[in-house]
């Protein structure tokens, strides 16, 4: 059984490249900036790790035995491959390559993830971003099972190894025609839970935050949990509202998103609704540098753009 040379360092593997390039133990410690006994000591370590020589020496040259022409483009491809390795971890950590997944609510994307990402991929231009928009229950999974590097919605359950770090918070109002002479807000631009009242509601499938988010309200009026209507998204709520089938209830920033001619918005009076938009991290999986640097870059546009009235930023702190 052969045993395997112990002892034999980068610094051995990279004096035997420049003694074996510059055919002289003078010449290459010129080139390590180390001085000529301890480049020759460590050729000497290497040899005898190995049990061969690689150089042979004359008065004049150094040249390279059989095995140590055969050794060194291997050698070289080694301290090639480990460069290159070194290269991109360092270019990973200062934001130099990488790749961001980021699963979210369609409104947070419109109005939060796209303005911000402008700013962050101009200052970062080599990492590649993927965004993903989905319903609250199915992004908590994908960031639970590593799909994404994180999330940003409302919650939609509690989920044991997910942290929500609240980001936004976004009052709910009332999605209805412009022309419905019925809905007229108050003095306060408001309007009244009562003013619902025989109407029929558009409302979300289950797995939405909106959705999971009114019918944990005891207080509401049982038409809020329950609406006549269904649709899959926002975009679907808004279409149907805009052909006369009832009126929605959405949070500020996503009627934002689909406020169109034809159609108007009013924030509800009490009892308030408020969803709250988080970040969602997993809790034991570390985030890259990349994706620290991003979600930062989101924190930061919270806090300093200027929302619609219902909106406002959270300071930092965990939800849950």
């Amino acid at each position: 059984m052969v045993r395997l040379p112990k002892h034999i360092t980068l610094k051995h593997l990279n004096a035997f490249v420049a003694v074996a390039q510059e055919n002289s133990f003078t010449h290459a410690a010129g080139r390590l900036f180390q001085t000529q006994s301890s480049v020759t000591t460590l050729i000497r370590q290497l040899e005898t790790a190995l049990g061969a020589e690689l150089f042979t020496r004359t008065s004049r040259r150094v040249l390279l035995t059989p095995l140590g022409q055969e050794f060194l483009p291997r050698v070289m491809r080694l301290l090639a491959d480990f460069d290159g390795a070194i290269d991109d971890a360092v270019r990973y950590g200062a934001l130099q390559r990488g790749r961001v997944g980021v699963a979210a609510a369609p409104s947070a994307i419109t109005e939060l993830i796209a303005p911000a990402a402008a700013d962050f991929c101009a200052r970062h231009p080599a990492i590649r971003l993927y965004l993903r928009d989905d319903n609250s229950g199915r992004i908590q999974r994908l960031v639970a099972a590593g799909e994404v590097d994180f999330g940003l919605t409302s919650r939609w359950a509690d989920a044991p190894g997910l942290v929500f770090d609240a980001l936004l918070e976004d009052r709910f109002g009332v999605l209805y025609r412009s022309d419905d002479a019925g809905l007229a807000p108050g003095r306060d631009g408001m309007l009244r839970w009562s003013a619902l009242a025989g109407r029929k509601l558009v409302g979300v499938v289950d797995e939405t935050g909106i959705a999971a988010l009114l019918r944990a309200r005891a207080d509401l009026p049982i038409e809020a949990a329950s609406p006549f209507y269904e649709a899959s998204s926002t975009t679907s709520q808004a279409a149907l509202v805009l052909a006369g089938l009832g009126v929605a209830l959405l949070p500020a920033l996503a009627a934002q998103r689909v406020l169109q001619p034809g159609l108007s918005y009013a924030l509800l009076a009490r009892p308030t609704v408020v969803r709250t938009l988080c970040l969602i991290r997993p809790e034991e999986r570390a985030l890259s540098p990349a994706a620290q640097a991003f979600m930062a870059a989101l924190r930061a546009h919270a806090r300093d753009h200027d929302w619609p009235a219902g909106c406002r930023p959270v300071a930092r702190a965990r939800a849950g």
